[in-house]
């Protein structure tokens, strides 16, 4: 028999816009959405207002909650994670959209989310707190480093690389084999032929270097 609280789930940062792609995530695969956390002041995009709890809150009560990070952005990612570790949380499970089509050789870390419509290939890896958006897919021996986001529509070749932190466009595509820097970001729509060095933007068809040394994706580094 399955305990009812380990199918509740708090989705922490409700002003990321992202936060209704997790909800519906949380709702397709059948968990309830505990609570919803604002931890900075500003805008709201929850679904679910009724559920926004301050972080005094969320210390209060929803501590033992597996918590999911709504954040896209890797460095914001990466502090909200810490930030909710300080206060207390322990229980990152990933969260994976019951529409992703995943093998059963996967490997995938914790704080992990796939949104719907994902396709994974097989003797894949996803590391911890990696984020991959609504309908990418990963071709085999996909090797996805911590904190690195995976934009929209991405396609990926077999034994690609994908570097910690490092971001990849909305609809890009990355030729089998190519290495993704750490920090490093693919803008939207780009076609990556060769590898791209860490902290590297790179766009285009074929996509070629166009700034170097950047810290990271809006100019953040993990």
């Amino acid at each position: 028999m399955i305990d009812q609280h380990d199918r509740r789930r708090v989705i922490y940062g409700a002003g990321s816009s992202i936060v209704v792609d997790v909800e519906e995530s949380c709702n397709r695969s059948g968990y309830d959405v505990a609570a919803i956390v604002q931890n900075r002041a500003g805008d709201c995009h929850a679904i679910e207002t009724e559920k926004v709890v301050d972080l005094a809150r969320f210390q209060e009560g929803f501590l033992d909650h597996a918590l999911v990070v709504a954040l896209f952005t890797p460095a914001h990612r990466k502090f909200a994670a810490a930030e909710a570790k300080d206060l207390g949380a322990t229980h990152f499970p990933a969260l994976v959209d019951k529409t992703a089509i995943l093998p059963s050789s996967l490997r995938i870390g914790a704080g992990v989310y796939i949104n719907c419509g994902v396709t994974i290939g097989g003797k894949s890896s996803l590391g911890d707190f990696s984020f991959i958006n609504r309908g990418a897919s990963l071709g085999h021996h996909a090797a996805v480093a911590e904190f690195a986001s995976i934009g929209p529509g991405v396609v990926t070749g077999g034994f690609v690389t994908i570097g910690r932190g490092s971001v990849i466009g909305t609809g890009a595509v990355l030729l089998p084999g190519v290495s993704v820097g750490a920090n490093a970001v693919v803008a939207a729509g780009s076609v990556v032929t060769r590898d791209v060095p860490d902290h590297a933007l790179v766009m285009g068809n074929p996509a070629t270097v166009r700034r170097e040394g950047i810290p990271g994706y809006n100019d953040l580094s993990v």
